[in-house]
């Protein structure tokens, strides 16, 4: 491989490394791309090289992996599609600058000492970065490619994190032995046959069962937010919801109601009244206004609610930029179609906030279950779903994926959805206007979903479950220890080095 090859080489790599993820789940094209891309960092000779390489690299990942923002930006955000390209060009372009910051920090402070081991630890870091700066972008990791291959059994240990490492450090080993021929560098492949051991252990135990209904209204999203449709959306969910009274949970979408919870108490407190006769709890995303009178008068939050044989509300912690809210409003709105989209005011829900709750009726006993619930894009944090996950039986996510159409976007967002479930050893229901609408076991498995863009509801048995996996109660602290140790062992590595070669 040339030196002038290698930039090519580096925007083709780095545009194959999503077709590792969902759908087509292409985990071997990963490694490949993860080749020539650990190939680039190892034969860098300076932190700039390091820096340019790596962001040329992540700049197709990010292209092609983040595609689907077009739809949002030109569809339906009446921004034209020369602008759109170049808007997710830029963010490609942003985003790319956070593995090559941590790339070129990594050869600035150790060089190529143990670059087997720094690698894949900086890697790490710069997932970890982007998964919290800025609010996060926790999107495209390595590790979850690895859904559904042997390496899937660690989630519940280290989580798609301990599996991105795992990934890199396997790389760098196939790397070391292409160099090398020494057998010894296969030894991190011994990983994967005992992630496929791990996968037989239950970390956590059912304590109940609930029926389940999921109910996609596949409401238009051009039409969505129109006055005119708010009888039509409020008479189609309760029609759909009307054939499934006999369900324990019945979970609306986001947003699914299009009015204000204060002016949509009139029909909650009749939707409840039939819900409570059936003990059947409804859970549905709505807009929240603070009424006047309180401190936040005037202002909102993109929430859900629990009502019926349940209750509980709960308000999104971590808003999507430009989409529910516009960083440096006052600056920017009225540039672009798209920083006007509707709802994109909503302020952030404070940490702490207490589950929903659902109750089960039998003929034994009355049961209540605690649901942690999840709006949209904070399924993809996995800090903020495991910490939400300790107290809780079952999980819920309630999306509007309609924004992005048939993309790759809502495939990605279900797979994020189907790795929280395996790390949180807890079954995980997800509810969206136009699809993905599926269930999902302890480990991560699509039990059903809803085809996509029809209006239809998905049922089925949801298993209640207790315990914590050890991803829950380590977090990432033994990564930490590991990218630690790491860099003391490179670090102390380089300063030998240079004794021998001054001394």
């Amino acid at each position: 491989m040339t030196p002038r090859m290698l930039p090519l080489l580096l925007l083709i790599a780095g545009g194959l490394f999503p077709l590792a993820l969902a759908p087509l789940f292409w985990w071997p094209l990963g490694i490949l791309s993860l080749l020539i891309f650990v190939h680039s960092q190892v034969t860098a000779t300076s932190a700039g090289s390091a820096f340019f390489r790596a962001w040329l690299y992540s700049l197709t990942q990010f292209g092609s992996g983040i595609s689907w923002i077009y739809v949002s930006m030109h569809d339906h955000g009446g921004t034209s599609a020369a602008l759109s390209v170049v808007m997710v060009t830029l963010f490609a372009a942003f985003l790319a600058t956070f593995p090559a910051i941590w790339f070129a920090l990594r050869l600035r402070l150790f060089g190529q000492h143990l670059s087997w081991a720094t690698i894949p630890v900086f890697w790490f870091l710069h997932e970890w970065f982007r998964s919290w700066f800025l609010t996060g972008f926790p999107w495209l990791f390595a590790g979850d490619a690895h859904l559904h291959t042997w390496l899937a059994g660690w989630a519940p240990l280290f989580g798609s994190y301990g599996i991105s490492v795992i990934v890199l450090l396997s790389v760098c080993g196939l790397y070391q032995l292409l160099l090398t021929r020494q057998p010894r560098w296969l030894l991190p492949l011994l990983l994967w046959p005992a992630g496929l051991a791990l996968q037989n252990i239950d970390w956590t135990e059912k304590t109940g069962e609930l029926r389940v209904a999921a109910v996609q209204g596949n409401i238009p999203q051009n039409d969505k937010w129109k006055r005119e449709m708010v009888s039509p959306t409020i008479n189609a969910y309760y029609q759909q919801t009307s054939e499934h009274w006999d369900s324990d949970l019945i979970v609306w979408p986001e947003t699914a109601i299009t009015l204000l919870y204060d002016q949509f108490r009139p029909y909650e407190e009749e939707l409840s009244a039939e819900a409570q006769q059936t003990h059947t709890t409804v859970i549905t995303g709505i807009p929240y206004r603070y009424p006047r009178g309180t401190a936040l008068a005037g202002e909102f939050h993109n929430s859900v609610i629990a009502f019926g044989n349940g209750a509980g509300i709960y308000h999104k912690q971590h808003l999507v930029p430009f989409g529910e809210y516009v960083p440096l409003a006052s600056l920017i709105r009225g540039l672009l179609p798209f920083f006007n989209l509707d709802m994109s005011s909503f302020l952030a829900g404070p940490p702490g906030q207490p589950l929903l709750q659902v109750g089960r009726h039998t003929q034994q006993s009355d049961e209540l279950y605690l649901v942690a619930p999840y709006i949209c894009y904070e399924i993809a944090y996995p800090q903020l779903v495991s910490r939400m996950a300790v107290n809780a039986d079952f999980l819920i996510t309630v999306s509007n994926d309609a924004w992005f159409g048939d993309s790759l976007g809502p495939k990605q967002h279900m797979a994020l959805a189907q790795m929280r479930a395996l790390e949180t050893g807890r079954y995980l229901l997800r509810a969206t206007n136009t699809g993905i609408t599926a269930l999902v076991d302890n480990k991560g498995n699509l039990l059903s979903r809803l085809p996509y863009e029809q209006r239809a509801t998905l049922t089925g048995s949801a298993e209640m479950r207790r315990g914590q996996t050890p991803y829950m109660r380590w977090e990432l602290w033994p990564l930490y220890g590991l990218t630690l140790l790491v860099m003391v062992a490179a670090g102390l590595h380089r300063y030998r080095s240079r004794n021998r070669i001054y001394g």
